[in-house]
């Protein structure tokens, strides 16, 4: 976890710090990773580097991390503007995980971290960043309008969120892994939403 040190400085500056951290995770393999590219990127000596973070594993952890928690304050901030419609806060969430700034190098990151020997130790890492996952899940089915879902308890609409991430993760490793349109990244995310919300089978009227 990063040191208080580094919590108390400007957002302007952790973004900083931040953003030439990702650089050089998606720039190499995770034991080729460079402090000196990053503190040099960063515009900030060696000495400020380790009174903010022990090492670059370190800086990895934070990085999943902070990716997690804007994740999770947009899609907050989503449900409340939107009313509560599920449906349009994964859409836009889809839209922002394929948009947004830094996505090509978040998914050349993931690779490089993957790619490297130790990756099971990392994807430990990464399962242990999003470990308050559960606290969201409540907090969103407390808030979701729910009057025209089948969903009727907690569990169920864990499932429900558990397809609709994977849903977007696939659409992400299509878009930044296999390289495919953005459009028919789109159209195939749009078809596993319609058969998530009104299902595969057809209902013979009795």
């Amino acid at each position: 976890m990063p040191t208080e040190r580094f919590l108390r400085l400007s957002d302007e500056k952790k973004k900083m710090i931040l953003r030439a951290s990702v650089d050089e995770f998606a720039r190499v393999p995770f034991d080729k990773v460079s402090i000196n590219q990053i503190i040099k990127k960063a515009e900030i000596s060696r000495g400020s580097f380790y009174t903010y973070f022990e090492d670059k594993t370190d800086v990895l952890r934070y990085i999943f991390q902070d990716t997690k928690r804007q994740y999770q304050d947009f899609c907050r901030k989503n449900l409340v503007d939107n009313g509560g419609d599920f449906w349009k806060m994964v859409d836009d969430m889809f839209h922002q995980v394929l948009h947004r700034e830094y996505s090509g190098q978040l998914a050349r990151l993931f690779q490089n971290v993957i790619s490297y020997t130790e990756a099971e130790k990392f994807m430990m890492m990464l399962r242990d960043s999003c470990e308050d996952g559960q606290n969201m899940d409540e907090w969103l089915y407390e808030r979701v309008d729910k009057s025209n879902m089948r969903v009727k308890s907690l569990e169920e609409f864990r499932v429900l969120i558990e397809m609709c991430m994977m849903s977007i993760l696939i659409a992400f490793a299509q878009r930044y892994k296999n390289g495919e349109a953005i459009e028919t990244v789109e159209w195939s995310f749009s078809r596993k939403m319609d058969i998530l919300k009104n299902g595969a089978l057809v209902h013979k009227e009795s």
